[in-house]
């Protein structure tokens, strides 16, 4: 029988039980695209997002089958920015200092762990002066893995990370990925808050307590650049005098967990 593949959508449930599924992920091997590798891996469900991937199909219920295509774009499920300050097991401001790509020897998949020094804990209960977390994809022996709209941390990359769950093993680990992913730029000497496609962040305002009447319903965005909504950004990334600094976007923060 030959392999055939599905549109799955995982829509939020409350739950985190881990679905067998074996995903298509694109890979690269020196710059040569090459067919799509299968791979078995626990999916959980991820807290508030709707993943769209191209899979192939496991065993009990066969739907919509189509013939097995290439990756398709991650899309997530628009959030507040309420919501990902309230969610966040985890809220810090930290610093990369290590990558190390390692290769599953059960599932073959590879994934890129990164090492932070936690400068600042703005949420959470974790006092270590370093945290090491684990995202999907990564370069391995000349093969390249990616995931299309997940940003890794880059080696030497200063931001402020919302972590969705320090036990549960995630295809990223950062809640609403770009909504949960923010850069701190030097800005002649002043440190300031950009998004991760490098917007200035010029504030942030909460936005639970809209009435739903007039409230922008959730939309379902890109993983790899949309922020959160109430997170307010500068077009042009030459702006970034006019970003928050990052006590005052950290300041924000606080005060949408304290209320």
């Amino acid at each position: 029988m030959p392999n055939l593949s599905l549109q799955l959508w995982l829509p939020y449930t409350g739950a985190t039980r881990p679905w067998e599924l074996a995903m298509h992920y694109q890979t690269r091997t020196n710059s040569v695209h090459t067919p799509a590798r299968v791979a078995v891996l626990p999916l959980p469900l991820m807290r508030h997002a709707a993943l769209k991937f191209s899979i192939l199909l496991v065993p009990l219920v066969w739907l919509c089958l189509q013939p097995s295509a290439s990756v398709q774009a991650t899309t997530i499920l628009g959030m507040d920015i309420d919501q990902v300050a309230a969610d966040a097991e985890l809220i810090f401001e930290g610093e990369v200092i290590h990558r190390e790509t390692r290769q599953d020897q059960n599932s073959g998949l590879i994934n890129t762990y990164v090492t932070f020094n936690v400068i600042d804990v703005i949420k959470g209960d974790f006092a270590g002066d370093s945290l090491e977390l684990r995202f999907m994809g990564g370069a391995f022996n000349g093969e390249i893995v990616e995931v299309s709209g997940l940003v890794i941390p880059a080696d030497g990359e200063q931001g402020i990370y919302f972590i969705e769950s320090l036990n549960t093993d995630m295809l990223n680990p950062l809640l609403g990925w770009s909504q949960g992913h923010y850069l701190i730029v030097n800005d002649n000497g002043v440190r300031r808050m950009s998004t991760v496609d490098h917007r200035p962040v010029i504030d942030i305002q909460p936005v639970a307590n809209i009435p739903q009447v007039i409230k922008k319903p959730q939309a379902l965005i890109e993983g790899n650049t949309e922020v959160a909504a109430g997170v307010m950004t500068e077009a042009s990334e030459l702006r970034i005098e006019r970003a928050l600094s990052v006590d005052e976007f950290k300041s924000r923060i606080a005060d949408l967990i304290g209320n």
